[in-house]
């Protein structure tokens, strides 16, 4: 029976990806599939990187290795043109080698798998559509399969939004394989997504991994990352709450008239969001617009 695991959004979280490691060799996949965002958002994405590559498995392209190649090539404007909004992505083209960033540059956007007596699989990290344009519940069937159904297989699999996701219609059938690194349905554990052959057909096992993120907490305080940079911080938010934070948080500071970049806005915003008074968000329902 062939076993099939696609993950993605590991982000330079390697405590969850080795926990997704020691769960695939249980688990036992033919195939492993990385759909993209390995790097950046995360302390340690050298390491998560090179932990992909030797392992072999099938990488894609992402939008945050995109916006390290961007950055590589040159800096990219961010709230009041401060360098250090964008100090992350930028550190991360610094660590990497010029072999790694050309690497990079030759992932392919899209993999099929294709197996006898087996509906076909195509893997993205967003959609059909683009990298940044993920899949999820808040989708209307038409957008739906304005998203994806131009695929001629009949299975695609997605990322980008760190929500679980599965909806069939039409005789297909649209997944999103989750988190490992930045889970964005309020639950921690690393997730990922394995699709087993079952009588001529696929069913999917959302798999999600508990572990220790106390090490991803102290490699970020090893990195001068986490004091510079405001949006480090945004990032780490999304890593204890296991909900998005990024874009809500520009939004807050769009509406109370504050400096994104500021230490004050962000304690600001942090007080709102994660007291008794001010309840965490729900997980993410709308698309994600922007960095996800």
């Amino acid at each position: 029976m062939p076993r099939i695991a696609i993950l993605a959004d590991i982000h330079g979280n390697l405590p969850a990806l080795e926990a997704v490691m020691a769960d695939l060799a249980r688990v036992a996949p033919d195939e492993v599939i990385a759909a993209g965002d390995i790097v950046n958002r995360g302390p340690q994405s050298r390491e998560c990187l090179q932990a992909v590559r030797a392992a072999g498995w099938t990488v894609l392209f992402g939008n945050h290795e995109e916006y390290v190649l961007k950055w590589a090539a040159g800096p990219l404007p961010g709230p009041d043109d401060n360098p250090d909004w964008w100090l992350p992505p930028v550190r991360v083209a610094q660590q990497l080698s010029a072999e790694e960033l050309n690497y990079l540059a030759a992932l392919p956007r899209a993999h099929v798998v294709a197996l006898p007596g087996l509906p076909a699989i195509r893997v993205v990290h967003g959609s059909l559509r683009a990298l940044n344009d993920g899949i999820g519940e808040w989708m209307s069937d038409d957008d739906l399969h304005a998203a994806v159904w131009s695929a001629p297989e009949p299975v695609v699999v997605g990322a980008h939004t760190h929500v679980p996701f599965s909806r069939r219609l039409d005789g297909r059938w649209a997944l999103n394989s989750g988190a490992v690194g930045f889970p964005f349905n309020g639950n921690p554990a690393a997730q990922y997504l394995v699709l087993e052959s079952s009588n001529g057909a696929w069913q999917a096992d959302f798999r999600a991994v508990p572990y220790d993120r106390a090490p991803v907490y102290a490699a970020w305080e090893r990195d001068e990352v986490l004091s510079r940079a405001v949006v480090a911080r945004v990032f780490r938010l999304e890593l204890e709450t296991a909900l998005p934070h990024l874009i809500r948080y520009e939004r807050f500071c769009e509406q109370q008239g504050l400096n994104p970049t500021a230490a004050d806005s962000f304690e600001h915003y942090r007080a709102r969001h994660t007291s008794a008074a001010h309840p965490r968000p729900a997980a993410i329902q709308t698309p994600p617009a922007g960095e996800s």
